[in-house]
């Protein structure tokens, strides 16, 4: 346990140890940014203290804090350098000790603004050479990708259009036969399924029967299954294997659900391929799927303008740098030159005083020999330290030449790459949009025109269906005359029989009408004299028994007769 407890404890000491080792690396790498940054302040410390009394330099007086033109100033630096017969050699050699310091200055200031440039340098140059890379690579693919589907159906449809004996219409039609063939393969496979199904839930139920059976057991559960209930699972078994037939080959039915039509345009077998994919996508998606080929283009103009745009920045920021470069390099130039040629002068002066101090004086003592010789070895001296101080700036002249030739091929580099990117930002990102509009056009156009041929393509089919259509039904209509002139002699022959028929009808009609208006009459007649009939009925009481008392009986039968008869008949309006 102790042994397990300790590999356990040492594990998790590993492991704590991994676990720290990013953070420990952040801190290292921290710590070392910071003993960078103090290396360098105490070495800008350290050259400071160095040179903190360089401004009582007679040189760096000479070049840097005078206001002089440059010949003045390689006239006083010709002058601080030449050998000074007047002062001791210890003197001299301080003048000479002080243009080497100068010189190391220079060298200092020359490291210092060259270190300030460095830090000036782009450090997002890979960064953006990977997103010119990413992007604009990318954006090219996701318009290749959204342009090349298209492609291919106008292609296809245009080859469509131009085959003889109208293939686009056929292979239409064998697309619009493969769907329906298609939908009821597919009703067909589902009814499968279904009954499949419907199969082994039938066996799950009949296995469940059967374990059910299993376990009605005789003698009280101590003897094997009963006998009826083998008999029972003997039979579910039997219904089982049936079933598990008809399930095997129903899925053989299944298999053999494929679409085996043969196709008429083998030939043509891609191009029905891509007129297929057009016309399975609905029109909502076919506009969705141009519209993400004119947001690609779009995507692909902006990206190219975005990121040419930020490659020309980058080229101005390097452009700037190396400016500053050139600046560093032509203000140590200028003092090298005023320097050199300070030594230049020097070197005469120093060639006089050695030619004064070679020649020898009529009479010289030893001790005037002495002098003027140990003068002679001082100048001589003198003149090796100038001609090492000379060999030294030339060199560092020569070094700075070949660095402003390099500054100028850095900067012709640049302006070209600047004035290149430049036009692509402007005219070539302003050209790759214009091509990429003539393309979206182009390819709006191609895919109108062939619908405009396969229009033209299926009117030229209806006009030939409709001519034969036309000719057939013309000879229809000429033999459907001789069948309408069969009609109509029918027809006269049924108007002459309902004639004839008619004209019986009207005498008969017109006898019965005539014997109706007799009779009519007759009615009449009748129905007036049983008026008179039931009116005497109303009156014989009033007559007889105002026989004696009352006027003339007769005088006032005349008058009810009158007002009788002035009475309208009440079947005089049915006369006829």
């Amino acid at each position: 346990m102790s042994d397990v407890s300790a590999a356990k404890r040492k594990k998790s000491k590993s492991k704590g140890k991994e676990s720290n080792s990013l953070a420990d690396d952040a801190v290292e790498k921290y710590a070392s940014k910071s003993r960078s940054r103090r290396a360098e302040q105490k070495e800008e410390s350290t050259v400071a203290k160095k040179y903190a009394s360089i401004e009582s330099n007679p040189f760096h007086q000479i070049i840097l804090q005078s206001d002089s033109e440059p010949e003045e100033k390689a006239k006083a630096i010709s002058q601080a350098l030449a050998y000074d017969d007047s002062k001791t050699k210890e003197e001299n050699e301080v003048m000479l000790a002080a243009f080497e310091e100068f010189k190391e200055y220079l060298m200092d200031q020359r490291k210092e603004m060259s270190k300030e440039i460095i830090r000036l340098s782009d450090t997002e140059a890979f960064s953006e050479l990977q997103s010119v890379f990413e992007e604009m690579n990318g954006a090219l693919q996701d318009f290749e990708t959204q342009l090349s589907p298209l492609i291919d159906i106008i292609d296809a449809v245009h080859r469509l259009n131009m085959a003889s004996d109208g293939a686009m219409y056929d292979v239409f039609k064998e697309i619009q036969e493969d769907k329906v063939e298609e939908e009821r393969i597919a009703k067909q496979r589902e009814e499968h399924e279904a009954s499949l199904q419907g199969y082994n839930n039938d066996v799950t139920a009949l296995q469940k029967e059967i374990a059910v059976l299993r376990e009605d057991k005789s003698w009280w559960g101590m003897g094997g299954t009963t006998k009826s209930a083998l008999q029972d699972i003997a039979r579910k078994q039997v219904d089982i294997e049936n079933k598990q037939n008809d399930i095997s080959n129903l899925r053989q039915d299944v298999e053999s659900l494929t679409l085996d039509r043969e196709t008429k345009f083998a030939e043509y077998a891609k191009e029905k391929e891509q007129l297929r994919t057009l016309l399975d996508i609905t029109s909502d998606e076919h506009k969705e799927r141009q519209e993400a080929l004119v947001g690609a283009a779009l995507n692909f103009v902006n990206t190219t303008d975005e990121r040419t745009g930020a490659v020309l920045e980058h080229m101005d920021g390097i452009r700037g740098q190396i400016k500053n470069v050139g600046s560093v390099n032509g203000s140590m130039r200028k003092i090298f030159a005023i320097v050199n040629d300070g030594i230049k002068d020097a070197e005469g002066k120093n060639a006089t005083l050695t030619d004064k101090f070679q020649a020898v004086a009529e009479n010289e003592s030893q001790l005037q020999t002495f002098e003027r010789e140990d003068k002679l070895q001082a100048v001589n001296q003198h003149v090796d330290s100038l001609n090492a101080a000379k060999v030294d700036t030339l060199g560092t002249y020569g070094e700075l030449q070949q660095e402003n030739m390099n500054i100028k091929s850095m900067q012709d580099t640049n302006n070209q790459q600047i004035n290149h990117t430049r036009k692509m930002h402007s005219s070539g990102t302003a050209g790759v949009a214009s091509r990429l509009s003539v393309v979206l056009t182009a390819v709006s156009s191609a895919a109108l025109n062939e619908a405009k041929t396969a229009t033209q393509n299926t009117l030229s089919g209806m006009n030939s269906m409709t001519h034969a259509l036309a000719q057939n039904e013309a000879i229809k209509n000429a033999t459907q005359l001789h069948v309408q002139n069969d009609e109509l002699s029918n027809a006269i022959k049924e108007l002459e029989s309902y004639r004839e028929i008619s004209d019986k009808a009207t005498e008969i009609t017109r006898a019965a009408l005539e014997e109706q208006k007799v009779l009519q009459r007759d009615m009449e007649k009748t129905a007036e004299e049983l008026a008179k009939s039931v009116r005497d009925a109303k009156g014989v009481t009033a007559d007889v028994m105002q026989d004696d008392d009352g006027p003339d009986t007769s005088t006032r039968h005349t008058d009810k007769e009158q007002e009788s008869s002035t009475k309208k008949n009440p079947f005089e309006d049915f006369r006829i």
